[in-house]
């Protein structure tokens, strides 16, 4: 089973602009609102690629009935705290470049008794060998070693760990040793305190393989346009960005993350699991808002997808 835990979800509202203009009047179109939060976006991408997941988190108030609703409606099973307060609102506006604005609001305060319950309800729930996937900021108040301590508490019950974040949440994170990690070449750099620029290609594999051990088996790294590179103790492999019909890159790391864990639970060689995690991700970006792409286009897509091996034993 893959679990998603998303501690800061949000009602993500979506538009566009001609122009966006700040400090005067930006009239919106095409106007959408979603249940959004980076472990809902992942268990919205594995309903579509048939694959079933538990969404679990904090939700309050009326946005946060919004995004149960809008779950179960869409068929994912639930298994939300409520805490105090009301779910946040995000606001992401993309002009006609496409380029994207995003105006978010923090959240309510999650305290630690909420957070105890939640790490139970996760071991009761789990069992061995189970994915549970760890991603996004965790909003205002909660300590920024809660993804490692949940990480270490998870993995005595041999439950394998996905992880998506950055800042001090990645930089604690992983050092409880996840089964896999999901940076992107901006927080690599963030990380080892080096300039994005410097990061070519060789150098990116080399400060991936720093992070692999007996318990993080796969390192992958997310880099826009140029690609991503997927690194084991055994292979190296990368793939260019595909050539798509491009709406919004909105949702696109996230739906990365619900094909690797798609990926790991149905035990994928890597070249394929570098196939499907590339076309998922494409295909997020050939959709408004944080919706997923269908699986008939992700399948389309994945015939695009040429993985070049860039080190095998």
């Amino acid at each position: 089973m893959i679990t998603t835990v998303t501690f800061n979800p949000a009602v993500d509202k979506t538009a566009e602009v001609t122009q966006f203009v700040v400090g005067g009047l930006n009239r919106l179109f095409n106007i959408r609102q979603d249940a959004g939060g980076k472990g809902i976006n992942v268990s919205k991408t594995l309903k579509a690629l048939g694959t079933s997941s538990l969404a679990a988190g904090f939700l309050g108030g009326s946005a946060g009935a919004f995004i149960e609703q809008a779950l179960e409606k869409s068929g994912i099973e639930t298994r939300f705290i409520q805490v105090a307060g009301n779910t946040r609102t995000n606001l992401k506006v993309l002009n006609e470049e496409m380029e994207l604005t995003e105006l978010n609001e923090p959240g309510p305060e999650v305290n630690p008794e909420k957070i105890d319950e939640l790490i139970s309800q996760l071991l009761e729930d789990a069992d061995k060998n189970d994915l549970v996937i760890l991603s996004g900021n965790v909003g205002p108040g909660v300590n920024p070693d809660v993804y490692r301590n949940m990480i270490e508490r998870l993995r005595e019950k041999k439950i394998r760990c996905i992880l998506d974040a950055d800042g001090a949440l990645f930089q604690n994170g992983i050092k409880a040793r996840p089964y896999a990690i999901k940076p992107n070449r901006f927080e690599l750099a963030q990380y080892f305190g080096l300039n994005e620029s410097d990061l070519n290609t060789d150098k990116l594999i080399e400060l991936g393989r720093t992070f692999l051990n007996e318990d993080t088996r796969l390192v992958a790294i997310s880099m826009g346009i140029e690609g991503s590179l997927f690194i084991t103790e055994d292979e190296v492999i990368s793939s260019s960005a595909l050539k798509i019909d491009y709406q919004s890159a909105v949702g696109a790391g996230d739906a990365m993350v619900a094909a690797i864990a798609d990926g790991i639970e149905k035990n994928m060689k890597l070249a394929d699991l570098v196939k499907w995690a590339v076309a998922v991700s494409a295909g997020a970006c050939t959709t408004q808002g944080t919706q997923p792409a269908s699986l008939e286009t992700v399948l389309e897509l994945e015939k695009q997808v040429r993985p070049e091996v860039l080190f095998s034993r």
